[in-house]
């Protein structure tokens, strides 16, 4: 079988070591990192090609850097759009909050990027195969059962895939979540509202130059300034309204009117969503992992959404194939719930703060709120925010076997004669210390275990590494998925848990 995107989706089927379940962003960015890494993965998914309208539209500078790792960075970044920032309004367009994106970033990318999706994902598929993923387009997961040593996967054309592991990232009505049984933790967010992508005419200047959140108790709503010639804007339905009717065309005309002339675009997609903030219960039930939306759903208004599974498939790519190289025993994918769950809630309470502020729809109670935040940002001489580092919006992982002291952000990415570290790393260990005579034991024991180290005494160029923290740092460990294990002023030995039992 050949999709339409070129990939070829025809593996057979023989055994594999990972199948993941759901070939969107997510999926492909997991198959990706997995078969980098040498595993042999094999990616299920009912729909042959990628989905041909945009859903997603932002993600952040640390995406980019796992499109680097993916090796797609040359393809999907000409494509994108910097977003400067967001401002939240007033119905009469006073500036409630203004937010910036900052010009320096850990990763050295744009702190924040908008961008089309079908092109993202097609080269997202491609690079995985590319680098090894087998796929099977165009096949429908039926059910899984579980056995001591592997799954078996039944497929929708009567077949079925042995694979040792399954990897969920078949989206929020997840055939796999279902089937192991766990349930979603509701964080009480549950707001309807319809989502038009449009094409700019020809010289139509778009309507923002950055994203609007309009804090309208008449009708809230969002403008993001999509890469040319496309912009989007959500409406969010109020209480009773008809999907059906918010999306005849004289309705979406009226609506759009008030920022652009409707004979000036044309409506690409109209779709009413539900935004939830919702977090799944259980992320493992033995051999199965659940990723992306199959483990958590949030509001768009941070834009987390894709940007959430994708650093849930780098979080478990490194580890899946540590564990299934021998090199760690499975105990070591524990650590992948615990990490992300904690980090992902707090970024769906973050975004389900901002849609209660921004879904506002008592009039006394949004009057209220104008007046505090227009006061608030008088009385700070309305300056802008600084600009973010990269690091800043997102909460740090939370302490763990594999996030010690100074550990949990995200690692500074040098470059080194023109190649960023991260291409000279690959999936190993960072090790950086301000002189290598301080940490001698420590760096012998993680050079057996196969990382790379770094002597900033040797190599000024490193030093970032190292200063990026308060005080600056005289070791820092950097783990594959570019999260600090520690930093500080000792380099600690290698963790236990990344050794097998035996």
């Amino acid at each position: 079988m050949t999709g339409a995107n070129g990939v070829t989706g025809s593996p057979g089927r023989a055994p594999c070591d990972v199948l993941v379940v759901g070939f969107g962003p997510v999926g492909a960015t997991m198959a990706g990192l997995l078969a980098r890494r040498g595993v042999d993965v094999v990616a299920i998914d009912r729909e042959v090609d990628v989905y041909p309208l945009p859903r997603a539209a932002h993600f952040d500078q640390e995406i980019m850097r796992i499109v680097q790792e993916l090796g797609a960075l040359d393809d999907i970044a000409p494509s994108t759009r910097p977003l400067p920032g967001m401002d939240f309004l007033t119905a009469d367009r006073q500036v409630l909050l203004s937010m910036r994106s900052g010009d320096r970033t850990r990763s050295g990318f744009p702190s924040s990027v908008l961008f089309h999706q079908p092109g993202f994902d097609r080269a997202i598929r491609d690079h995985a195969v590319q680098l090894g993923a087998r796929t099977l387009l165009g096949i429908e997961l039926v059910s899984i059962d579980q056995h001591a040593d592997h799954v078996t996967a039944h497929l929708g054309d009567g077949s079925s895939i042995e694979a040792r592991w399954v990897v969920a990232c078949d989206g929020a009505r997840s055939t796999v979540r279902k089937a192991i049984g766990t349930t979603m933790d509701d964080l009480e967010f549950e707001e309807p509202w319809l989502v038009l992508d449009l094409v700019l005419a020809d010289g139509t200047p778009p309507p923002a130059d950055v994203c609007f959140q309009v804090c309208d108790p008449a009708r809230p709503h969002t403008l993001v300034p999509m890469p040319a010639p496309r912009f989007r804007f959500e409406f969010m339905l109020l209480p009773g309204e008809d999907p059906q009717w918010i999306q005849q065309p004289e309705v979406m005309i009226d609506l759009l009117s008030a920022w652009v002339d409707p004979t000036t675009v044309t409506i690409e997609r109209a779709a009413v969503y539900t935004f939830h903030g919702l977090v799944a219960h259980r992320w493992r039930d033995g051999r199965v992992l659940l990723a992306g939306d199959a483990a958590h759903q949030m509001p768009p208004f941070l834009g987390q959404g894709m940007c959430s599974g994708m650093r849930d498939a780098a979080n478990l790519a490194w580890k899946l194939a540590r564990v299934l190289r021998g090199e760690s025993d499975a105990a070591l994918l524990d650590t992948y719930q615990a990490e992300r769950s904690p980090h992902v809630r707090a970024i769906v309470e973050s975004a389900v703060g901002f849609g209660r502020l921004i879904c506002t729809t008592d009039t006394a109670a949004a009057a209220a709120r104008d007046e505090a935040m227009l006061a608030a940002r008088a009385a700070a001489g309305e300056s802008e925010p600084s600009g973010d580092d990269g690091g800043g919006l997102m909460p740090p992982l939370g302490p763990g076997p594999l996030v010690l002291d100074g550990g949990g952000s995200q690692a500074v990415q040098v470059t080194l004669d023109g190649v960023r570290c991260d291409d000279e790393i690959g999936d190993r260990f960072l090790v950086v210390v301000r002189s290598r005579l301080a940490h001698a034991a420590a760096l012998d024991e993680w050079e057996r275990a196969g990382a790379f180290v770094a002597d900033a005494s040797v190599d000024p160029r490193w030093a970032a590494t190292l200063d990026a923290f308060t005080p600056p740092a005289d070791a820092v460990v950097v783990r594959p998925d570019r999260y600090v294990l520690a930093a500080g002023s000792e380099c600690p030995p290698v963790p236990p848990i990344l050794a097998t039992a035996g």
